[in-house]
């Protein structure tokens, strides 16, 4: 006897359409918001699309199936910090100087640690104070340890 793969079941697509019209707007206006990052278009020149394989390069979620709004934010969440990994280099932060300086001021030698500066500041000593009767007090074994009063608000 030879089976045939008929069913007797009415046929089920693999995945539901989305019909809800403000839904699929509302997903396409974060797909588009995704697609203007830089790091979106630095991926379009870097990686053609014959050349894209699923699970190492982004895919851009498929708006039309039917998710749960938990399921598509998910997946619009790791579409978009799977892009960032394509952002273009940043400018350095520190050392921005005019004519092109931006680097040689970076290379400059330190005249003190972060380390010395730290301690200079926060390690100076107390004065002697004076007791509520008048009278003077000895130095405690702390006493010539004071954190500055930038660092001390409630003071």
């Amino acid at each position: 006897m030879v089976s045939v793969g008929v069913s007797t079941e009415p046929y089920h697509p693999r995945w539901e359409v989305e019909t809800n019209e403000i839904v699929l707007q509302r997903r396409q206006k974060q797909i588009d918001y995704g697609k203007r990052t830089p790091g979106y278009q630095c991926f379009l020149q870097q990686v053609p699309k014959t050349q894209r394989q699923p699970g190492l390069h982004p895919q851009t979620p498929n708006k039309n199936r039917r998710y749960s709004r938990r399921s598509w934010d998910a997946q619009i969440r790791q579409w978009r910090r799977a892009l960032h990994s394509w952002d273009p280099p940043s400018q350095p932060l520190y050392g921005r100087g005019p004519k092109g300086q931006e680097m040689e001021s970076l290379l400059e030698p330190m005249d003190s640690s972060p380390l010395k500066d730290l301690l200079d500041h926060w390690l100076q000593p107390l004065e002697p104070s004076e007791n509520l009767d008048g009278a003077q007090r000895e130095p405690s074994l702390f006493a010539d340890l004071l954190a500055p009063a930038s660092f001390l608000p409630w003071l």
